[in-house]
């Protein structure tokens, strides 16, 4: 289904990439063309003229349903995450609090604050689900829906969206998500700003500066993990993941690089098992970023021993308060120590685990 027209025509453009995908049935299409261009999803190549540059397609943020704005954000503020309230959306029925890092990505607090209908995730809302769905930020919303249309899977969009902040300022962006209904939440929905990108995210004072650089990985609860991986690289070209077990999450595939890891649980009494029940594919935990000092440290020998964090995960827990590490397929993780919100807000880091002197 495509959305209302933007202006561009890119309804009319829309319409044609849909009939090229219903003749061709390109199935994980790496490249499409738009107006002479080609380019590809997650580091894509975009030709202009007889110039090749890289454009980036980066995660822009994770939507975080829960009944009550206020509970949430106390909650956040507990572990010393302090979210500042971004206003209402446009459907008039849900309102959010922004979570910003310093790369541009934010963690989005959202509730609803009047009944009504709206398709921001309202099932995930009223079971303080969490994780809800996840954005990348786009620089032409138009070329991504055709290049989703011609891998052959359905779009939704673009659909023109704002909010009001607290200070009156409009905030504007067009928006489109893609997939059928099994899929629609395990891939991304995609976001072009319409007004800057600073009126929709500026770091919050809270982590501005910090150990915490943004948000690093959103990992996916999956049903069928062979099949979700086989979507990932046919659409967006991520390389193999790489597979390890993870108590809580069971078996979890992360591709190296990518903000994606996939998780599908092991045994059908645990928490993901529940979550799966409860809704289809899609984001159970967000994963904040932190780096390791960069440093010429030789590799450890017989005379060192593993602390079991990393630099960047030592240094995150010295501002705020995590749980044991542990390891990941693509780096090493600590969850914030709430019980609240349990394993489904983390921090990963994907350096070298620590070492002392024995």
């Amino acid at each position: 289904m495509l959305g209302s027209e933007r202006p561009g025509g890119c309804s009319a453009r829309l319409r044609e990439a849909g009939r090229w995908a219903q003749r061709s049935r390109v199935v994980g299409a790496a490249f499409f063309s738009v107006g002479g261009a080609f380019s590809s999803v997650g580091a894509a190549f975009l030709s202009v003229g007889d110039t090749l540059c890289l454009v980036e397609r980066p995660i822009d943020h994770v939507p975080f349903a829960w009944q009550d704005l206020e509970e949430i954000t106390a909650a956040f503020e507990r572990l010393g995450l302090t979210p500042e309230y971004g206003g209402v959306h446009d459907n008039g029925v849900t309102h959010m609090s922004v979570l910003g890092f310093d790369d541009q990505t934010y963690v989005e607090l959202i509730a609803e604050r009047a009944d009504g209908d709206h398709d921001f995730w309202p099932a995930q809302i009223r079971a303080d689900a969490g994780p809800a769905a996840w954005c990348v930020r786009v620089p032409d919303i138009v070329a991504e829906c055709e290049h989703v249309l011609r891998s052959g899977r359905p779009v939704q969009g673009p659909y023109y969206g704002s909010r009001e902040r607290a200070d009156g300022r409009l905030v504007e962006w067009d928006r489109a998500v893609f997939g059928d209904e099994a899929s629609r939440l395990r891939l991304p929905f995609a976001i072009e700003d319409r007004t800057p990108l600073s009126y929709r995210v500026t770091p919050s004072p809270s982590v501005a500066g910090g150990p915490l650089t943004g948000i690093e990985q959103v990992v996916i609860a999956v049903t069928d993990l062979d099949t979700a991986t086989r979507q990932f690289r046919e659409l967006y070209r991520y390389p193999q993941p790489v597979v390890q077990s993870v108590s809580p999450f069971g078996t979890v595939a992360s591709f190296p690089g990518e903000p994606v890891a996939l998780a599908i649980p092991d045994e059908d009494d645990d928490w993901l098992s529940e979550r799966l029940a409860a809704f289809p594919d899609s984001p159970c935990a967000v994963l904040l970023g932190t780096e390791s000092p960069d440093d010429d440290t030789e590799s450890p020998d017989d005379d060192t021993e593993s602390t079991g964090d990393t630099d960047g995960l030592a240094a995150a827990r010295e501002s705020f308060p995590l749980r044991e590490s542990q390891s990941w397929p693509t780096g090493h993780v600590a969850f914030f120590d709430s019980d609240l919100l349990g394993h489904r807000l983390g921090v990963l880091d994907r350096g070298p685990v620590r070492t002392t002197a024995t």
